[in-house]
């Protein structure tokens, strides 16, 4: 088939978003005849893989585009990305229909961003069958929850978030999921929200290759350690695992932090406070083999996040078989599987959450695949063939 692929971020050899966008078209590529849209900052890598791979030579067929060089330039802070990437889908619609008259494509599939309330540029490509994800995010966690472990600037964040995306998602969202032949969600809570599209199928975007990470180290430091990889920002459930650590049940573990962000002088103040002196690290941000190290041979991964679409930092500790402790709560459940000590968001949730760290000692899950590039062409090729008949 002829597909064209919307991927704002689409990074070879990078996580996340960019990650996963790559992912895709790599997998669409198998298969099919791709057209994909994506932006200058991925130019080189991808004409790197280009070169390199003479499946990719034939089949992968790439628009940069990015917008003009003063927007560029006003893009300075994160939240900016979502004025910057609202104008881009846009300016993708009149790409794709450009595109549509001189190829004549067969599936359209949005891929980038992951946001359920954000726009989809290739959905005016109205005869073409549309595939529109993996999208996420309309995972809520519980008001009681949130206003104990948020912070002050957590709360105010999620007082302003969650009528904002709830809106968006109306406004822009929904319209997509009904139009779309197939909607793929990042988690169930996902799922439940879009329960009215024509065809909803749950498969996270993680895209985990650690064939390159040496088997976990065998002169490992005495005492039972946890880590913590991600932003450190209050919906993550940051304040939830120092509380965790602190309690009489998580007795002699320590807990290394990983990442960074505007919860860390709060965090540390914190650390003061309850008297956990060394117990409680904070590493920063540290080169992605050192974090996957990290993982590798801590006892376990201590993930309490309130609302996490699909993170890949569980993901990549399912894979090497490091038990994660975490909510039921959004894509942390998923991603984690046999690898998971999932506690509920209500009751003694500190408490669990303890009891379920010192779990770990008991066993130690066997790595998985599960989230390995090699399933997504079949995945990806199912799909377009399924809207194809479809339509």
């Amino acid at each position: 088939m002829k597909v064209l692929i919307s991927a704002y971020a689409c990074g070879p050899d990078e996580g996340s978003e960019p990650g996963a966008g790559w992912a895709f078209v790599r997998a669409a590529a198998e298969n099919h005849e791709v057209w994909v849209v994506t932006r200058r900052r991925f130019e080189q890598s991808i004409e790197r893989h280009r070169a390199a791979d003479p499946v990719l030579r034939e089949r992968l067929h790439v628009t940069y585009h990015d917008l003009g060089d003063r927007l560029l330039k006003a893009k300075k802070r994160p939240r900016d990305v979502y004025w910057y990437y609202t104008l881009w889908q846009r300016d993708l619609g009149r790409i794709a229909e450009r595109l549509h008259r001189e190829v004549g494509f067969d599936v359209a599939h949005h891929v980038t961003f992951a946001a359920d309330w954000l726009p989809c540029g290739v959905r005016r490509l109205r005869d073409v069958p549309l595939v529109w994800g993996p999208v996420g995010g309309a995972t809520r966690p519980p008001w009681r929850l949130a206003q104990r472990w948020l912070g002050t600037r957590g709360i105010v964040g999620e007082l302003i978030r969650t009528p904002f995306t709830e809106l968006a998602r109306r406004t822009l969202g929904d319209p997509v999921a009904r139009q779309a032949e197939l909607t793929v969600a990042l988690n169930d809570d996902v799922a439940r929200r879009f329960r009215h599209a024509r065809r909803v199928v749950v498969e996270p975007n993680s895209s985990i290759d650690l064939s390159d990470v040496p088997p976990a180290a065998l002169d490992r430091e005495p005492g039972k350690r946890a880590v913590f990889v991600g932003r450190l920002v209050g919906w993550k459930g940051v304040r939830l695992a120092v509380a965790t650590i602190a309690h009489p049940e998580a007795a002699g573990w320590t807990l290394d932090f990983y990442g960074a962000g505007p919860e860390r002088e709060a965090l540390a103040a914190e650390v003061d406070r309850l008297g956990l002196g060394e117990r409680v690290r904070f590493l920063g941000m540290r080169p992605r083999d050192e974090v996957l190290a990290a993982v590798r041979d801590a006892d376990a991964m201590l993930f309490p996040s309130l609302h996490d679409s699909a993170p890949w930092a569980v993901a990549e500790a399912a894979t090497l078989g490091c038990p994660v402790v975490c909510l039921e709560l959004g894509g942390p459940p998923l991603l984690a599987g046999a690898a998971g000590r999932v506690v509920a968001p209500h009751g003694d949730v500190i408490g669990e959450l303890a009891r379920a760290l010192a779990s770990t000692d008991k066993t130690r899950p066997e790595p998985t695949l599960r989230w390995s590039p090699a399933r997504l062409p079949g995945v990806v090729d199912d799909w377009y063939q399924s809207v194809v008949k479809a339509r």
